[in-house]
C-alpha cells in the first residue's frame, strides 16, 4: 500500500509540472516510471552523479504524455589544455582570483571545476492513425554557468505492412554561456591574480539546429536494420571559456609571464563561429535463439572542422533464464583531429603574429584519440518491477604530442573512466 501511495504521490505531481488540469484517474489509462542512477569517475579527476527520473503517461484517448527529469552534479579537475612539461607549471583559476600550481610532467588540471545540471524535459506522443505517430518535446537545461532552451518534434510513417518505418526530427537549441570570470577575449594572454583579465563581456549565445532522416527496415521475424542521416548546424559562441593554450619558449618550456608568481604564459582559445556536423548512422538487430540478442551499430561522423569519427558498438544480450540476462558491450571510438587544433603555441608564432591560422584550441577533446568501452550488464526484464545494474571501463588513448620538443611530454596522459548504472521500473 505504501508503494502504491509513492507512485501515485509522484504522479500527481508529474501530472502538475505538464500543465495537465483535471489530472484524474478517469482520463489515464496507465502509467510507467523508470528511475536510473549512474555513477562516473575519472582517477583524479572528474567524478560525477547523474540521476534520471522518466514517466509516461498513457491517455485513454491513446496520447501518450511524457517527463523528464535529469540531475547531475559533476566535481573534481579538469584539463585546462595548457601542455605537459618537465617543470612545474602556474596558472590563473577561470574566475582569475586565484592560482594554482601544476607539477612537473604532470596534466595540467584546474581543479577547481565544479558544476551541477538539471533538466526538464515534457513531451506528447500522439497515434494519428495506424500509419502516422507525431511527437513533440522541449528541454530546459540550467548548469551555473549555462542556459539551453530547446523545441523537439518527430514525425513517423509506418508502412501499411508494418514492415517499414519512415522518420522525420527536428530540433532548435538556443543556448547562453556566462561562465565565471566572464568570456574571454580569443587569444588574451591569461593574467596574474589582481590584473586586469583580458575579457568581452558577461556572456554569448549559440544556437544550433538539428535534422533527423530514418528508416528502419524489418527484414524477417527476428531481425531488423535501420539507417539515420543526422545533420547539426550551430552558429555563435562555441570556444569554452576555460581552455587555455600554453605559450611555449625556445627550449620547449613554458614561458614565464610573471617572474615573481611564476606565472606560465598562456592564452585563450578560440574556434570558429560556426559548424556543421554529419553523420551516418546504422544498426542491426537479432534475436540468434532462444531469446538472446545481437545489437550491433557503426556511426560514421564528419564535420566541417575536419574532425571524423567512427564509432563501431556491440551488445549482446545472453538469457540465463525467462527472467534474467547477462549483456556484455564492447565499444571502439577513433577520431581525427580538427582542422586547427594545436597541443602548444611557440612564442613568437602566436595567431595574430606569424600564425597563419586566426583559430586554435588545444582541448584534447578535439584532438586524435581513440576510446575504448568495455562493460557487462546483468539485469530481470520479464518481472513486475525491471531493473538492471552494468559497470562499465572507459580507457581513451590520445597518442603523441604533435611536434614536442625540449621540455614537452611527448605523450599525452591517457584518460580512463569507471561508470556504474543502476536502472529500474517501478
Amino acid at each position: 500500500m505504501k508503494y502504491k501511495n509513492i507512485k501515485k504521490a509522484i504522479s500527481t505531481a508529474s501530472i502538475a509540472a505538464l500543465g495537465v488540469t483535471n489530472a484524474s484517474d478517469s482520463i489515464i489509462d496507465r502509467m510507467d516510471f523508470n528511475g536510473t542512477l549512474l555513477f562516473y569517475s575519472e582517477p583524479d579527476r572528474v567524478s560525477a552523479v547523474e540521476a534520471i527520473f522518466d514517466s509516461k503517461y498513457y491517455m485513454k484517448n491513446n496520447d501518450v504524455l511524457g517527463l523528464k527529469i535529469t540531475v547531475d552534479v559533476l566535481t573534481g579537475a579538469s584539463a585546462s589544455g595548457a601542455v605537459t612539461t618537465d617543470v612545474d607549471q602556474t596558472f590563473t583559476t577561470p574566475s582569475g582570483n586565484g592560482l594554482y600550481t601544476t607539477r612537473a610532467n604532470e596534466t595540467p588540471l584546474d581543479d577547481t571545476f565544479k558544476d551541477t545540471r538539471i533538466s526538464l524535459s515534457p513531451s506528447w506522443t500522439r497515434r494519428w492513425n495506424s500509419n502516422y505517430k507525431s511527437v513533440i518535446g522541449a528541454t530546459i537545461s540550467k548548469e551555473y554557468d549555462y542556459l539551453s532552451l530547446s523545441a523537439n518534434t518527430m514525425l513517423s510513417y509506418n508502412t501499411d505492412d508494418n514492415n517499414r518505418i519512415y522518420s522525420l526530427g527536428l530540433t532548435f537549441a538556443h543556448d547562453t554561456i556566462s561562465p565565471e570570470g566572464d568570456i574571454p577575449i580569443a587569444f588574451g594572454v591569461m593574467q596574474d591574480v589582481g590584473a586586469l583579465q583580458p575579457r568581452l563581456g558577461t556572456d554569448d549565445t549559440r544556437i544550433t539546429a538539428d535534422l533527423l532522416l530514418g528508416i528502419t527496415q524489418v527484414i524477417d521475424s527476428k531481425s531488423l536494420f535501420q539507417i539515420n542521416y543526422s545533420a547539426s548546424a550551430s552558429d555563435g559562441y562555441h570556444n569554452d571559456p576555460f581552455k587555455v593554450l600554453s605559450v611555449i619558449g625556445a627550449d620547449g618550456r613554458p614561458v614565464i609571464e610573471n617572474t615573481t608568481t611564476g606565472l606560465s604564459s598562456a592564452v585563450f582559445e578560440n574556434r570558429p563561429d560556426s559548424r556543421l556536423k554529419q553523420s551516418l548512422y546504422f544498426q542491426y538487430k537479432r534475436d540468434m535463439f532462444d531469446s538472446h540478442v545481437l545489437d550491433a551499430s557503426y556511426r560514421f561522423m564528419f564535420d566541417d572542422w575536419g574532425v571524423t569519427s567512427h564509432t563501431l558498438d556491440v551488445k549482446y544480450k545472453y538469457r540465463l533464464n525467462d527472467v534474467s540476462y547477462l549483456q556484455p558491450h564492447a565499444r571502439i571510438y577513433q577520431q581525427s583531429e580538427a582542422d586547427f587544433y594545436m597541443p602548444f603555441i611557440v612564442s613568437g608564432k602566436e595567431p595574430g603574429a606569424g600564425s597563419s591560422s586566426s583559430h586554435a584550441s588545444a582541448d584534447y577533446r578535439l584532438g586524435e584519440m581513440t576510446g575504448y568501452t568495455i562493460g557487462l550488464e546483468y539485469g530481470r526484464d520479464n518481472v513486475d518491477r525491471p531493473w538492471s545494474i552494468a559497470l562499465e571501463y572507459y580507457l581513451q588513448d590520445l597518442g603523441d604530442i604533435k611536434g614536442a620538443f625540449g621540455g614537452i611530454n611527448s605523450k599525452a596522459e591517457d584518460v580512463s573512466a569507471v561508470m556504474l548504472r543502476f536502472n529500474m521500473d517501478f
